[in-house]
């Protein structure tokens, strides 16, 4: 008799849509409430429901994020909001921050922005 292993389920996908990287130089100046200078975030990856950034400072979840996404190269900008879902604290002291866009954009929309 042959002894075998139990089958494992994958984890659950929580993601609504595919993640996409983005283009080289794709950020998002972050408006901050007091009207100082925009917080610079670097865009980690980008689905048409939600963005993931490195962000020096963190953002509690829920919080509501607006700002501008622009690639650096070609001058393509898009105003933003999203909700903050998760932040976690990285070893170079930066903070990964996940968000769901308010409004989904399109594919189209998302073309200028990806790689």
């Amino acid at each position: 008799m042959l002894a075998t292993s139990p089958t494992v389920a994958p984890p659950s996908e929580r993601r609504i849509a595919s993640r996409r990287e983005p283009a080289m130089g794709t950020v998002c100046r972050l408006f901050v409430p007091d009207g100082g200078p925009p917080a610079l975030a670097l865009i980690w990856n980008i689905s048409t429901t939600g963005i993931s950034m490195l962000l020096h400072e963190p953002r509690d979840p829920g919080t509501t994020l607006s700002g501008i996404l622009e690639t650096m190269s070609n001058g393509h900008t898009m105003l933003i909001a999203a909700r903050v879902v998760h932040v976690k604290k990285l070893a170079t002291g930066d903070y990964y921050i996940g968000a769901t866009f308010q409004s989904a954009i399109t594919a189209e929309e998302m073309k200028p922005f990806v790689a």
